[in-house]
Order: C-alpha cells, then structure tokens, then sequence
C-alpha cells in the first residue's frame, strides 16, 4: 500500500468541508459494548439484551437474536464486526454468525476455544475482507489470543505465532498493509495478515491501542499518547492528551485523516488530534455527561464515525460525504457511488491500456487495477476495506492522474 505525497490529491478529500460536527445520539439503549454497519442497517452488542439492529438510521431498533446462546433469559453478546458478505458476533456461549443480515445466528465456533463470562471474543476486526477474532485473557490460558478465517468461520487459524503467552491482546489495527497488535507487554506487527509477530522496537510496556497514518503510528498505552515517526523505532510524547497513563478499555481509530481516542480517564471522555496525533484536544459535543464517562468502543463505516457507550450510542457524519469533486467530462464517472462488491467505469473513449487508482481520505494508494479501454470496465471489490475513495485514471496516453470521481465502500 503506497503513500501518496501529491498534496492535490490528499486535500480534495478535505479542503471543502469543516471538520466533523458533534455527536449526534442514536436513542439505542443501554449496555452498548460494541457496534457495527452492514447493508445500511446498524448492529450493536449490548449484552444482556443481545444484539440490537436498526434499519431506519437509528429511529428505531428491534433484536436481532434469532440463534443466538440464552444465559437465562439473557443474550451475552459482547462483540459484533462484518465482512463484505456476512455478520458475526461473539458472546461468552462463542462465535456466531450471520448471512441474512441479522435474522438468524448460526454457531461458527468450530475450532474456536470455548467462552465463558471472562474469556470470551471481545473485539471482530475485518482486513481484508478476512476476520480477526480478538479473546480477553492471556495466551497462556485456555482461549486467549488472536484467531482468523478466511472462509467465513468454516474453518479457523491461530493468529499468535510470536506473541508471548503472557500477552493478552487487546485491539487490532492495519497501517501500510501491515497488521500491529496492542498488547499487554508490548507492540507487535504482523506482515503475513497475523501468520507471525515481530515486536515493534522496544515498546516492552502496555500498549493499549494502536493506529497509524501519514507516516505516524500513534499508541494509547503506560505513558499516555505516544507518537513515532520512524516506523516504531523511537517514540514521543503528545500534547494535550488528558492521561499520562491509558487504563484498559482505551480505543484508537483513524478516520477522516483524524485520529478519535477512547480516553476511559473518567469526565475527560473522547479526544481528537488533527495533526497525525502531535496534539489532541478533547471532542464530547453531544455526548451526555454520563455517556462521556462511559465510551465503549468505535466503528467507522463509510458515511459515519460511530461510538458505542454505556447508555447509548452516537455518531458523527464523515467530513468527506458531500466533498465536491472536479468536473470529468471525458471517461464516464464511476458508478454505483456507493457499492458493495464492484462498481464500473465507462472507458469508452480511453485507447488502450491504463490503470485505475484508489486514493483513500489520507492521501494514500489503496488500490491499483490495470484496464483495458474502449468500454464499460468493471472493478471488483476484491477486499477493499469499507470507506470513500477518490477513483483516478492513470495512462501512458495522459499526463498525471485523471480524476474520475468518488466511490465508497460499504
């Protein structure tokens, strides 16, 4: 995955709108832990209730528990994630998953170990369309560590082949098409999709979540915010962030070019940084006073930044939705703009071969696919993570990159 340095190209994504606005409440209910998008419906895990889904943009909710293991009259689902065809969700009974958007769970813990009330799946990552499960507990002990599928959970592979069994892991991220491990003893990265962990420079300490863009990796862990420039080797502090020492529970995500922290340092709740994490400033508008205490877990989907808390959920539009992009009258602009599995171009004026860029909202390559012109072409999904991309062509025929439009992943 390339960086892209052509400033141009980063700050259409950016140039034309304000930053996000505050959170807006879904009115979801409480005992939110985690949260999920898939087919334009919202899925949240908010045990003891079970898994709660709305198909009319937050108005209403209905269960979605069809399937799922009963712990008395309770459903203790306490993660939920998606891939491009499939939802799962993990509960202290195992993993579960669904086809049918929520109708029906089936058990998909196979190979998995078994769950309990404190070993249990609490965080689903999806890289490349493939899914990672993340256990609380150590290695050591029976069902701790990191498991992944390929097939949809027909089958599953251990994914902690070089973390030490002391460990527990607690979060997933990808930077630069590497995967980097949160851990209880140190950061790790994986550049074989979790086949095997190196540690990253000497970060032998807590490190309690990770993200990276821009050539930055920032961690949440024993020393607060830390931010490295040199791919791990050496690492600074930040400025502003409200803790010099992130407890359990703390969560990182990139979005928009920004980074949002999950502090869970008491009233001082959701923080921001706009400059690849060298300052951060705290970022509750909307939030309840309550529900600033409480922040669980996020989810970014293609049109919204969502954050799961104790007493509901909320959500903030992406900067990038509405961004106005220069007019292309040449080559056809791509169509369907939002899509699941594939979307298409008319390229019936471009003679011979060239290729089709991807640039995501941080100025980086995301995708590169060779075409062929003089008609309609068809650019299949083939793992691209959920987001908007600016879609450019590139030929030998043309000088530079042609922007043809925007697309998002759903």
């Amino acid at each position: 995955m390339r960086l892209i340095s052509t400033l141009a190209i980063a700050t259409q994504f950016f140039m034309v709108l304000p930053v996000a606005g505050q959170w807006t409440p879904l009115n979801a209910g409480s005992g939110n832990r985690s949260i999920t998008t898939k087919n334009g419906a919202i899925y949240i895990a908010a045990p003891p209730a079970g898994v709660r889904k709305s198909t009319t943009d937050g108005a209403s909710w209905v269960l979605a528990n069809t399937g799922l293991p009963l712990s008395g009259s309770n459903v203790m689902a306490q993660s939920v994630g998606s891939n491009s065809t499939a939802l799962f969700c993990g509960t202290e009974s195992g993993v579960y998953r669904s086809t049918d958007n929520g109708a029906s769970w089936i058990s998909v813990n196979g190979t998995l170990p078994a769950s309990n009330n404190t070993i249990y799946c609490n965080r689903i990552h999806t890289f490349n369309d493939a899914i990672f499960l993340v256990y609380t507990g150590q290695l050591s002990q029976n069902g701790g560590g990191v498991f992944r599928t390929f097939d949809n959970g027909t089958t599953w592979l251990q994914a902690f082949s070089g973390l030490a069994s002391n460990m527990t892991v607690n979060m997933l991220a990808e930077y630069n098409g590497d995967l980097y491990a949160a851990t209880s003893t140190g950061l790790m990265r994986s550049t074989d999709l979790g086949g095997s962990w190196q540690m990253v420079g000497t970060t032998n300490w807590t490190v309690q979540a990770v993200q990276g863009q821009n050539g930055a990796l920032v961690i949440l862990g024993a020393f607060g915010a830390q931010r490295s420039t040199d791919n791990g080797l050496t690492w600074n502090a930040t400025t502003g962030y409200p803790t010099n020492n992130c407890p359990v529970g703390s969560d990182l995500i990139r979005y928009d070019g920004l980074f949002y922290a999950i502090t869970k340092t008491g009233a001082s709740g959701c923080y921001r940084s706009s400059d690849n994490g060298a300052t951060w400033t705290a970022y509750n508008d909307g939030l309840s006073p309550q529900n600033t205490f409480a922040q669980e877990e996020f989810h970014a989907s293609p049109t919204h930044l969502y954050i799961a808390c104790a007493l509901d959920a909320y959500r903030v539009p992406s900067t990038t939705v509405n961004v106005q992009e220069h007019a292309n009258t040449f080559f056809g602009q791509p169509f369907p703009t939002l899509f699941e599995d594939r979307f298409r171009i008319d390229l019936t004026e471009l003679e011979g071969m060239g290729s089709i860029v991807l640039i995501d909202p941080s100025g980086r390559e995301a995708d590169r696919r060779t075409v062929t012109g003089g008609g309609i072409v068809t650019i299949e999904r083939q793992g691209l993570a959920s987001g908007p991309y600016l879609c450019y062509l590139r030929s030998p025929s043309m000088d530079g990159m042609h922007l043809l439009g925007r697309v998002i992943a759903e």
